[in-house]
């Protein structure tokens, strides 16, 4: 009887060890305590992230000698790399709220944005974004709105996740306008924007980097939130809303650059 109940007893011991390896739940550690994942622990252990790097991308495709075009092989390698790699990507709506106090930032944030509405983001661009879960910004120059891109699109656009966000009216540089001038242009911007796409529109990208400072006034009076640049740098708590730095993509910026530009806030200029 002895040996019977012993029997019995190692089988159960084997059977156990097949439902864990099967797909069951794992027997806890010795001593009573939970195993925790691998990467919930790492994440734990990380300092909190010293800033956000707003990366900048405007043209896919096979242009060559154009710094601002990236191919779609290397485009799509930089999603690949930010998803396999767990980063976090954030909405301006986000980084908003992280800018003003109101939350704090997960492990490896990163935000994603697109210049001037050209074809390829909607068609490159949104179901490599939509396949890896990413989100990101787009900014149009609203007079180009129904060319590039068409309304349906950019309301397809929005909705799976891509805010849209206010390139001005024109691509023109606003430093070089009247200040009557800028207001009509950022003002229309604003309300073409909010009429089409039933938005609040708070997010703008100046053309060419070009403001002055009554851009920003004009900016803050109609209403906007964030603004970001072209100067190369991170987003960090206490920056001034209406001047955000980026982090420019193209295709000089291979996968050991990018990490490099996501990983050293002092990352080197090409």
């Amino acid at each position: 009887m002895v040996i019977y109940v012993a029997v019995v007893a190692l089988a159960g011991v084997f059977w156990l060890g097949g439902c864990a390896a099967s797909g069951g739940k794992p027997a806890a550690p010795a001593g009573g305590q939970t195993a925790k994942p691998a990467a919930a622990e790492q994440n734990r252990k990380m300092p909190p992230p010293a800033g956000v790097p707003v990366l900048m991308y405007h043209k896919i495709g096979g242009e060559k000698g154009n710094d601002a075009v990236i191919s779609e092989a290397l485009f799509i390698s930089h999603m690949e790399f930010l998803h396999n790699n767990g980063y976090k990507t954030l909405s301006l709506a986000e980084l908003e709220a992280y800018l003003d106090g109101r939350a704090e930032l997960p492990p490896k944030p990163v935000v994603i944005t697109f210049d001037d509405g050209y074809r390829d983001t909607y068609e490159i661009a949104l179901p490599v974004l939509k396949k890896y879960g990413l989100k990101s910004t787009l900014f149009i120059p609203v007079a180009d709105a129904d060319r590039r891109l068409s309304w349906a699109e950019l309301r397809e656009m929005k909705a799976a996740g891509m805010e849209i966000g206010s390139h001005n009216y024109s691509h023109r540089e606003l430093a070089a306008m009247t200040p009557a001038r800028q207001a009509e242009e950022i003002g229309r911007s604003k309300e073409v924007l909010d009429r089409n796409l039933g938005q609040d529109s708070r997010y703008f990208c100046y053309p060419n980097g070009s403001y002055d400072a009554e851009t920003l006034r004009l900016l803050k009076a109609k209403g906007f939130r964030l603004a970001v640049t072209i100067e190369p740098g991170w987003v960090k708590r206490g920056d001034t809303p209406l001047l955000l730095k980026r982090v420019w993509m193209g295709n000089g910026v291979d996968l050991k650059q990018f990490e490099t530009r996501l990983t050293r806030e002092d990352y080197p200029i090409i």
